[in-house]
């Protein structure tokens, strides 16, 4: 189906631009949200000055825009999240989250969509985000990852844990020479003991025959 764009609609088309498009997006999406019209000889004939409307409106936008994100570079985005007590973070923060903050600070709608994550955010702490504001207006926006106060919490109890655990160690001491070798001595397997076994016995037999030879010999002297 032919439709004309009354608004943009990002990445699809701009406002006054004739598209085709599929019948299930334009019927239930695009006509009803008033975004688009059917391409008729009458609607055609509007394309030319809604292209200029629509330049106008974009240059409005991006100059409204360009506040904002100026006044977004004094202070950076925070995003609270659950984290382990390691500081990791249950799963990742999302262009979802980002956008929805930024949305609550510019007081203005951001498409998730232009939240450009570079690389997954699995841990706290502070990141710059790329993000495309407006056509032509893309400026690098510091989200600052926080733990929420059951994970700051959790996170605490950790280190005291640790400590508790190096002071355990310390008090202990150092091993002494004999301690540690020891502790370094491996454990005796089951082929030492059949080794052991099996000399003891040699021993033994070699102690039972001994006085045997003598007698012997002590015979043969006598005669």
């Amino acid at each position: 189906m032919k439709v004309l764009f009354l608004q943009d609609v990002r990445p699809t088309a701009r406002a006054g631009e004739l598209k085709e498009v599929k019948n299930g997006f334009a019927r239930n999406y695009l006509i009803p949200q008033k975004l688009a019209v059917l391409a008729t000889s009458h609607e055609v004939a509007r394309a030319e000055g809604l292209r200029k409307e629509a330049e106008v409106r974009r240059r409005q936008e991006t100059a409204e825009w360009r506040e904002i994100v100026d006044r977004l570079k004094e202070e950076p985005i925070k995003v609270i999240v659950r984290t382990g007590p390691t500081g990791r973070l249950y799963g990742s923060v999302s262009a979802a989250m980002i956008a929805a903050e930024i949305e609550t600070a510019a007081g203005r709608a951001v498409d998730r969509r232009s939240v450009r994550i570079p690389a997954p955010i699995r841990t706290a702490g502070k990141y710059s985000i790329p993000v495309q504001f407006a056509d032509g207006l893309q400026s690098s926006v510091d989200v600052l990852v926080e733990p929420d106060e059951g994970s700051v919490e959790r996170m605490a109890q950790a280190r005291r844990a640790q400590a508790q655990d190096a002071q355990a160690r310390g008090n202990q001491g150092d091993p002494t020479f004999a301690q540690a070798l020891d502790q370094d001595a491996p454990e005796p397997s089951i082929f030492d003991a059949i080794s052991k076994d099996v000399t003891g016995k040699k021993e033994a037999a070699g102690k039972e025959e001994a006085p045997a030879t003598r007698n012997r010999k002590g015979s043969k002297k006598a005669k």
